[in-house]
């Protein structure tokens, strides 16, 4: 639970909140209602994965530096998948020789699984892999690939259990997810007759959508029963299935909190100076703030009163909010209406779980970088990362 007015008094701006007791519940949420383990994709939010870990079933983890931080924390290292389409060999002998426990590594192309034998070889590990099919992009290997790689893979050291597949995000479509389902089904088959390779697990990414737009409506209840159709007749081939989730599972469980420092009109219009801006707050599909997200506002200084929501009937103004850098792409929203703004007021933007602390030109003007906190059932707040100087990473070393 997030309250707003105890997350400024007592931390201030700006900063993100992610609400923990809400991740856990959508884990639950989404594991009953699709009938599937759920694996966590870490790149949605790092800072959420020691909280999690009793609920979920598994980490994707698509780098090294996302690797060091789940083993820092000391994530199971059985609950984790090493994923990625980049994997290389230091970063993949550090894991070797020091983690014999990984739960399984990905195949992406006929050179990682060269890698991934040479290196377990090298170590004297017994590792399981998934391989990653493509759907047509960088990623992944096409179906020739898949073949040879199960055909000549020596099963002393690695063991294949399975498929990987994941062909993007935010899919409204079930027309496509029935496709998808097709597609697996048929590549078990086929696997089955022509290679007599059983297919055990099957890592799949439904890509399920997020709607973080005012006046977007969207019957996920309904969506998700369909989903859970396409999913159904897969795991009806005997295999074990896993969801790759994160957009999904986090994104409606964050917030944003940045303040008005400055205000401003001329003949094109009222414009709204806040603390944070484009480097802090990313949005999937927004352009220079042409989409109005979901946000509240609240009235902290000493002339305004509580502004949480649009009064229609009072004097709204209309404002264009803008972030601190200097770069006229500093658009955050357009043509907003709202009471008459304060110095000091705070935008709380919503639906920012996933990806955007992490995703913004952070490093762009040498502003500093927000803190982050978690929130529990309670609505207690704990500081898990302070403000970090971006100056000390873009200052040179002579």
């Amino acid at each position: 639970m997030i309250d707003n007015k105890k997350v400024i008094r007592e931390i201030g701006t700006p900063t993100y909140v992610y609400d923990v007791e809400a991740i856990i519940e959508r884990i639950k949420y989404l594991r009953d209602k699709l009938g599937a383990a759920i694996l966590y994709a870490v790149k949605a939010n790092s800072f959420i994965v020691r909280e999690i870990e009793e609920e979920i079933d598994g980490y994707e983890i698509c780098s090294k530096g996302e690797f060091d931080i789940c083993n820092s924390l000391n994530i199971n290292r059985g609950k984790m998948v090493i994923s990625g389409v980049h994997k290389d060999r230091p970063s993949i002998e550090d894991m070797m020789a020091n983690c014999e426990d990984i739960g399984k590594y990905t195949i992406e192309s006929v050179n990682q699984w060269k890698l991934l034998t040479d290196v377990a070889k090298q170590y004297g590990r017994k590792i399981n892999a998934l391989i990653r099919l493509t759907s047509g992009n960088q990623f992944g290997v096409n179906p020739d690939d898949l073949k040879y790689i199960i055909q000549n893979n020596d099963d002393n050291i690695i063991t294949i259990t399975g498929i990987e597949y994941f062909s993007g995000t935010q899919k409204h479509s079930i027309k496509k997810i029935n496709k998808e389902a097709d597609k697996l089904i048929s590549l078990i088959d086929e696997l089955q007759e022509e290679l007599g390779f059983t297919v055990k697990q099957i890592e799949y990414g439904p890509g399920l959508p997020i709607f973080y737009y005012q006046g977007e409506e969207f019957d996920e209840e309904a969506f998700l029963d369909e989903v859970k159709l396409a999913l159904d007749r897969i795991k009806e081939k005997g295999v074990e299935l896993s969801l790759e989730v994160g957009r999904s599972l986090v994104a409606n469980a964050g917030k944003y909190f940045t303040s008005v420092v400055d205000l401003k009109s001329n003949k094109n219009g009222n414009f709204v100076i806040l603390d944070g801006g484009i480097n802090h707050l990313v949005y999937y599909g927004g352009t220079l703030g042409m989409r109005i997200p979901h946000y509240q506002i609240v009235g902290m200084s000493s002339e305004a009163g509580d502004k949480e929501g649009v009064d229609a009937e009072s004097d709204a103004i209309t404002y264009n909010l803008h972030g601190s850098l200097c770069t006229v792409n500093d658009i955050l929203v357009k043509n907003i209406t709202s009471k008459k703004l304060n110095l000091g007021d705070v935008f709380v933007f919503e639906n920012v779980g996933a990806y955007s602390s992490t995703e913004g030109i952070s490093l762009f003007l040498s502003r500093d970088l927000p803190q982050i906190a978690l929130a529990d059932g309670e609505g207690n707040l704990r500081v898990v990362r302070e403000v970090i100087k971006t100056s000390d990473i873009n200052m040179p070393r002579y």
